[in-house]
């Protein structure tokens, strides 16, 4: 989540982005020049108790099919909420492949907007939504007969500092054709994961910058 936030106000920019992406973006709730004490500079920390402001809400839903494991491209769902009231949002999506950015939805938003790899939003009121749906080419073959799926940097930044940022990540395969073999990083309080043989679900509470790694088997 990030953009350009050298930009005055009302323009306000959100990236989100995959593998390899830049580190700027995303904003806190109110003033943060008001509150810098203790403000996380990117270390990943898992939290276990709600903080007292608005939580930024990111959910995120992955689909492989057979087609995928040639191509690498998935089918990406993605849904912002319970953002802050601002004028003007830019979300910039920054990722290597990314084809067919459309929004599904939106929530107490003016107007929503594809623009080249951006959504512009305007007139956001508190706790709006906006949902998109695109194919990003995110999965890639390891060179021993598996796969490996990569997504963040995940983050939530604002000038030096990030902030708390609520994920529910979903990633849904053909067990026909794969096998999850390995979840980094690993389950820990503030980061649950449940696994089925055909889909992955991770609901996590951070600061910092968190980057969700799965490695696949083939079964053929």
């Amino acid at each position: 989540m990030y953009g350009r936030l050298d930009r005055i106000l009302p323009a306000i920019c959100l990236v989100l982005c995959a593998a390899a992406a830049g580190d700027d973006g995303g904003w806190p709730e109110g003033d943060p020049a008001a509150d810098t004490a203790g403000v996380n500079e990117g270390t990943l920390t898992f939290l276990t108790v709600e903080p007292a402001r608005r939580v930024l809400h990111t959910r995120n839903r992955l689909t492989i099919t057979g087609d995928s494991l040639t191509s690498g491209w998935v089918a990406l769902e993605q849904c912002q909420g319970n953002l802050d009231p601002v004028p003007a949002v830019e979300i910039v999506y920054r990722y290597h492949g990314l084809r067919n950015l459309r929004v599904v939805s939106s929530t107490a938003v003016a107007s929503a907007r594809v623009k080249g790899s951006s959504v512009q939003l305007t007139d956001v009121a508190q706790g709006g939504e906006v949902c998109i749906a695109a194919e990003v080419q995110v999965l890639r073959a390891d060179g021993a007969g598996g796969y490996r799926l990569q997504s963040g940097p995940f983050h939530r930044r604002f000038l030096d500092g990030y902030y708390p940022l609520r994920l529910d990540y979903r990633v849904a395969w053909p067990d026909t054709r794969l096998a999850l073999v390995s979840v980094l990083p690993r389950a820990q309080p503030g980061f649950a994961v449940q696994a089925r043989p055909d889909a992955l679900h991770i609901e996590t509470l951070f600061e910092g910058k968190l980057t969700i790694e799965l490695q696949f088997e083939s079964r053929r």
